[in-house]
Formats: structure tokens, C-alpha cells, sequence
């Protein structure tokens, strides 16, 4: 029987978890690199790569655990907790709870996307925790929830519109899970910049996530001609170097998205079968390990 490659790797993941340590790997680490990040006015964003066997209650608990802890040193759009609806299974009752204690603590809500099959159900919920959330002032940011739309859905430029009217905040990605079959997708890049014209302008914030120095460039050109309000997200771990400069030099500020939890290797190692050729990038497997270089990255920014 012959086994692929990228089976090959699967089946290793965990051995070579042995030799990178992934960070951050718990919430408390995940929280200290929050605070890390927010004495030096970056704002974050805070969720857990979750696995399969995750107790939604425990996992409810965390979030409110992250956003109390993190009461005093943030509020408002310096904090987001990001959730992964299928993590709860999509218990309104279960999510309830974490919206409640964000709130109270002049949090936002981030809902992250997922397979194409569960973007319904995802929207779905959002519409209900939103009906049933008593909203404080809405801050000076403009936003409180947010929806993560992959732009290599076809189907996100319909959801863009579901977006638009309820006044939710948009986090483009050019996305990690296929539609349903070829019809269902289009070009990621061609996407995200389609998104950006139909949300500018339209939408409280548009949240520009991507390492994608070109692409990242041309939304915010866009974002920017449209009259919007527009941020850089970028994912904690990922080298961001050159994307920091851009920031600067299009005077953008960014938000740092910030993963824990032990799953991280699986997404780590699942990015690089991906996109194969950056296994070869100096420092790219260092860069999902190591906390302390991690948080001396954090100081030099």
C-alpha cells in the first residue's frame, strides 16, 4: 500500500510536536500575550483552536475566564474573543453566557467560519445571540459583533449582504475550507477584493486577514476609497515583519488574532501541506513554537 506524502506527515504530527513546543498552548499562556500585546497598544484577539472532544461548558468557561481576566487591562475594540460555533454546537444556551460576560466587560464577539456546510447554522446563531443580547452603548469603534467570511466562497457575497444589514463587523479570509465542489468557489484573491467593494463603506469595520503583502495593500486602497474603516489582523505565530511595516506606512492599525490551545501543530502542520513551498522559509516551524521568542518578537514591533 503506498502512503502519500502528506498522509506521511499526518501520521507524524504529533512526534513532531515533541521537538516544537507549540505556543501559546493553554489560556493563561494565550492571555499573557494579550497583555503583551496591548502594552504596546496592539489590539487582539483572543480564541481556542479546539478539538473534537472539547466540553462546550469548559470551553464557555475559558472564554469568560480570558475576557474577565482581561477586563481591566482592555476594552472596547482592544479585545475580541473569537468562537468557533461547532465548538458549542451551536448551543444558544451555551454561548449565551460568554456574550453576557464580554459585554459586560466592553468586549466584542468574533464568530469564526467553518466548513461551507456550517455557514448557515453559524449565521443562524449569530441572529439569535444578537436578538438576545442587551447591547451597551455602542463604543466609539462602531462594532460589538463580528462574522469571518472566507472570500473563496461564492456564497460570501450573499452572506456580505446579511452582513451589510445587521451592521456586523467582517473579517475577510481568503479561507481553509473548500465550497461545495468547484461551482460552489471562485478565485480567493478575486474574492476578497470583490468583498472589499460591496462592504466598503457599508459595514462598521472591515478586517483586512491576510499575509498576503499584495492583496493586503490593494483592500486597504479600496477599504480607504470607500470611505471605511479598515484594520489589519494578522495571525500570532505567522512571521508579520514586513506587514507591520505596511501598516505603518498606510497608517492602519492592527489587530493581532492570537490561537491556543494544543491543536496548534495540527493547524500548523495542515498550513504548511497547504502551501508546501514555505516549509523551505527560514524560521517558518520556529515561528508556531517557542513562547519567549514569541514574546521577544512582541518587543520589537
Amino acid at each position: 500500500m503506498l502512503i502519500t506524502a502528506k498522509s506521511f506527515v499526518k501520521r507524524n504530527i504529533y512526534r513532531l510536536g515533541k521537538f516544537y513546543q507549540i505556543s501559546p498552548k493553554n489560556l493563561l499562556e494565550g492571555i499573557d500575550i494579550c497583555r503583551a500585546l496591548h502594552e504596546r497598544g496592539i489590539s487582539s484577539t483572543l480564541g481556542k483552536f479546539s478539538e473534537d472532544g472539547d466540553d462546550p461548558e469548559q470551553l464557555a468557561q475559558e472564554c469568560q475566564m480570558a475576557s474577565d481576566a482581561l477586563k481591566a487591562a482592555f476594552a472596547g475594540e482592544r479585545f475580541c474573543l473569537s468562537l468557533k460555533p461547532p465548538a458549542f454546537h451551536f448551543d444558544l444556551e451555551t454561548i449565551m453566557p460568554i456574550v453576557a460576560t464580554a459585554l459586560a466587560n466592553g468586549h466584542s464577539i468574533n464568530f469564526d467560519a467553518h466548513e461551507h456546510t456550517l455557514a448557515n447554522p453559524t449565521i443562524h446563531l449569530l441572529e439569535q445571540v444578537m436578538s438576545r443580547s442587551i447591547l451597551p452603548n455602542r463604543p466609539a469603534e462602531g462594532w460589538i459583533f463580528s462574522l469571518v467570511l472566507p472570500t473563496r466562497w461564492k456564497r460570501s457575497l450573499v452572506d456580505a449582504k446579511w452582513a451589510i444589514q445587521n451592521g456586523v463587523r467582517v473579517r475577510l479570509v481568503k479561507g481553509e475550507f473548500k465550497g461545495l465542489g468547484s461551482s460552489e468557489e471562485m478565485d480567493p484573491t478575486a474574492g476578497f477584493l470583490s468583498l472589499i467593494d460591496r462592504l466598503a463603506g457599508n459595514v462598521p469595520e472591515i478586517a483586512v486577514a491576510t499575509h498576503d503583502n499584495a492583496l493586503a495593500r490593494e483592500a486597504i486602497n479600496r477599504c480607504k476609497n470607500g470611505g471605511c474603516k479598515v484594520r489589519l489582523e494578522l495571525l500570532f505565530g505567522m512571521p508579520i515583519g514586513n506587514m507591520m511595516v505596511l501598516s505603518r506606512e498606510m497608517n492602519v492599525p492592527v489587530r493581532i488574532y492570537v490561537p491556543y490551545g494544543e491543536n496548534l501543530l495540527i493547524y500548523g502542520m495542515r498550513h504548511f501541506l497547504t502551501h508546501p513551498y514555505k516549509l523551505f522559509r527560514p524560521g517558518l516551524l520556529e515561528a508556531f513554537s517557542s513562547r519567549q521568542s514569541k514574546l521577544a518578537r512582541i518587543a520589537g514591533l
